[in-house]
């Protein structure tokens, strides 16, 4: 079977540290692989906090998630500290991609890497948009 390969670009536009909670552990008393997904929003959403800016409005703009993908590398359990990295690339007109570094503080052992891509899109008129000139200055910093 082929597996889907990411690969975390050199540059890192954002880090967010969260702990596992116990509402984030499947049966095998580790990380769900759904809560993971959860924690990527977390961290996305306080990237765009920390860009005064929303995934509701970025100029005007919104987002919309268009794909997923993650490569589990290690096990993370309840109490431990994460930290999320986020960097941007693969940019098109209308979007780009979100990829995220999930690494254990304490151990340094990478958990995740992952990758949303998102479009922009006006929310009142339902059309995708371009790539607003303010969130393409994060990826140029």
């Amino acid at each position: 079977m082929a597996r889907i390969k990411i690969t975390y670009p050199e540059t890192t536009h954002f880090s967010h540290e969260l702990t596992v909670r116990v509402s984030d552990l499947n049966i095998g008393n580790h990380l769900a692989h759904d809560k993971l997904i959860s924690l990527l929003h977390e961290a996305r959403a306080h990237f765009f906090e920390a860009y005064q800016m929303s995934e509701l409005d970025v100029e005007g703009a919104g987002i919309i998630m268009a794909d997923l993908g993650v490569n589990y590398r290690s096990e993370a359990f309840f109490g431990q500290q994460l930290r999320i990295d986020i960097a941007l690339g693969d940019f098109s007109s209308k979007g780009c991609d979100f990829f995220y570094r999930i690494t254990s503080i304490e151990s340094g052992d990478v958990v995740a890497i992952a990758k949303t891509g998102i479009v922009f899109m006006d929310y009142s008129t339902r059309k995708l948009v371009d790539v607003p000139r303010s969130f393409l200055n994060i990826a140029a910093d």
